[in-house]
């Protein structure tokens, strides 16, 4: 069966050739124009383009419109012309006469993964090259657009999933979280989550499942349908999305999840962007035998999105958002122009509203900072809850050298312990994952946001250089704090998450502090072309990982753990 799955799949797809649609064409996160233009951009001193991604082509290109290509040096000018290329590339290659076009593509990616310390380190969170950075061995994607307007697309893959249930470890409730997860797992639900995975705490393992049952059944990964003009798009379906340009993790929506189940709908010009973005969670089924397999309600994050660019230099962006939570879905809570704090319904609402400023002070050079408010005092508010926020502020600098650009940077964030986190709507979220022999479905968790959540003190430095369509390489650096906060951790002083947040403490909180230091060294090589439609690339990464809880009691670090990490890739795309 499985051999005829794939033979089916490849000779599907080995039919068509890839096509892409114009304005509405939806420009994957995983792409490296985003790398390219923000080099780009900086190199030019015409600041940062929109970090509201993906962008639509159209977007791609009134972004890439403001680069006047007389200013640059001869290095500069070859950077663009690439960029120009990679945009040029997105047009549809096969169109018919009546205005529409039809494409497909299929890769291959054969990853090998070893580590040295299998008994500390025996989950995906526990490597620094974790489930979300993992290809698929075999992924295939299918599109077509009508005129310049219309696109849609949808993958299916054949990988491993991400967890195995031979030799997994479950979380036991009544022990690791007899209080629920936050707002969305109350204490007496019975929900799989995984402890240990045999695919992580191998010495070795592949990203090929040898056995039927560890296929990854959870796609497609990326589908959706955009509709786009010239300076408009709207897009329903399943994709990465992330607001904000931080190397650790942007507050509000963050591109460390594997995917969004989402509306899009944006409006962009030269200096102004607007975005209303809705997004839609997993929830648990209602537990009563005779409405078994019915949703229990609904759990979303309705979100706007204002960006200015005043001049070349400065970047600004506000945005506003509220968790919604309740049995139905009213429609005039969608009002995408209205004041969301003002829905005054902590049953069913909880607000968060963002900052991010950026600045381009000389050609090169980038200042930048995020505020992200979930909880504060209001003049005639009672304490009763703890107030809750982040901040995190960066600096970076790009410079051409020789064909390729250097590009460095290093960033600091701080959250406070009880950010996201509210006794009836919570900004936590999880996505199921099939896994036989344990039950089914199983529950993998993420903060929406930044990856860390509240209670974290990062910093994190990288450094890479990138020659656009021949290699990369770069090392990171990144040192976390993290108090005891985490979300197995009750929010409430009397450990009952149907009450209040009203943890008053500083980060790290507790007395069990997490140290933790990872460094990474990668590179990419990819091959020349001896035929035009198809890539091929090989990828390497080596990883240090660090930890160990220090305890403020004693003044003693202990349960001191480490792991050298290491990825082999090869991969070929038609």
């Amino acid at each position: 069966m499985k051999k005829t799955i794939l033979f089916l799949i490849a000779l599907f797809l080995i039919v068509f050739p890839a096509f892409s649609g114009m304005d509405a064409y939806m420009i994957p996160l995983s792409s490296d124009i985003y790398k390219d233009m923000d080099a780009l951009y900086l190199i030019s001193g015409e600041g940062i383009p929109s970090f509201s991604r993906p962008w639509s082509s159209a977007e791609a290109n009134i972004i890439f419109s403001r680069i006047d290509k007389s200013k640059l040096d001869e290095n500069g000018i070859m950077l663009y012309s690439h960029v120009e290329k990679e945009l040029k590339e997105m047009e549809p290659r096969w169109r018919f006469s009546d205005g529409f076009g039809l494409g497909a593509e299929i890769e291959s990616n054969f990853e090998y993964y070893g580590h040295t310390n299998g008994e500390d380190f025996v989950i995906d969170d526990d490597w620094v090259y974790s489930y979300e950075d993992r290809k698929p061995f075999l992924k295939a994607g299918l599109e077509f657009s009508v005129k310049d307007f219309f696109y849609t697309y949808a993958d299916l893959q054949y990988t491993m999933g991400r967890y195995q249930g031979e030799g997994a470890v479950k979380y036991d409730p009544d022990i690791d979280f007899p209080y629920g997860i936050g707002a969305i797992v109350g204490k007496d639900d019975d929900v799989t989550i995984v402890k240990e995975s045999r695919q992580y705490y191998q010495s070795h393992s592949i990203n090929l499942p040898i056995a039927s049952k560890d296929f990854e059944f959870d796609w497609p990964k990326r589908a959706l349908i955009s509709l786009g003009g010239k300076n408009w798009n709207f897009t329903f379906g399943r994709d990465k999305i992330s607001w904000g340009e931080s190397i650790i993790g942007n507050f509000i929506i963050d591109d460390h999840v594997q995917y969004h189940d989402m509306t899009r709908l944006a409006f962009f010009t030269d200096m102004f962007k607007y975005e209303w973005t809705n997004l839609f969670f997993e929830t648990l089924l209602h537990p009563e035998s005779g409405d078994a397999g019915k949703e229990r309600e609904i759990r979303m994050l309705i979100a706007h999105r204002l960006e200015f660019r005043p001049s070349s230099w400065i970047n600004l962006a506000i945005s506003e958002n509220v968790m919604y939570r309740a049995p139905t879905l009213n429609l005039k809570y969608l009002n995408p122009a209205f004041i969301l704090h003002n829905l005054n319904n902590a049953s069913m609402f909880n607000a968060i509203a963002q900052a991010e400023l950026t600045i381009q002070p000389v050609k090169g050079l980038k200042i930048y900072g995020q505020f992200v408010l979930d909880q504060a005092r209001a003049p005639n508010e009672g304490d009763s809850q703890a107030d809750a926020w982040g901040v995190l502020a960066g600096i970076g600098y790009t410079s051409m050298m020789k064909k390729g650009y250097l590009s460095s940077g290093i960033e600091f964030a701080y959250t406070t312990p009880l950010l996201y986190r509210r006794h009836t709507v919570d900004f936590l979220m999880y996505q199921r994952s099939f896994t036989y022999d344990l039950d089914g479905s199983t529950m993998k968790l993420y903060y929406i946001g930044f990856p860390y959540g509240g209670d974290a003190i990062v910093l994190k430095g990288n450094l890479y250089y990138r020659m656009p369509g021949i290699f990369e390489t770069g090392i990171s650096i990144e040192g976390m704090l993290h108090g005891e906060m985490d979300m197995f951790k009750s929010h409430n002083s009397g450990n009952d998450n149907n009450e209040n947040t009203d943890i008053k403490d500083s980060t790290p909180y507790g007395n069990r502090i997490l140290e933790s230091l990872k460094v990474s060294l990668y590179g990419k090589y990819e091959f020349p072309k001896w035929w035009k439609e198809m890539d091929m690339y090989a990828f390497a990464q080596i990883s240090f990982f660090g930890r160990d809880y220090y305890e403020k009691t004693t003044g003693c670090a202990t349960e001191k753990e480490a792991d050298i990490q290491w990825v082999l890739g090869l991969g070929i795309k038609i």
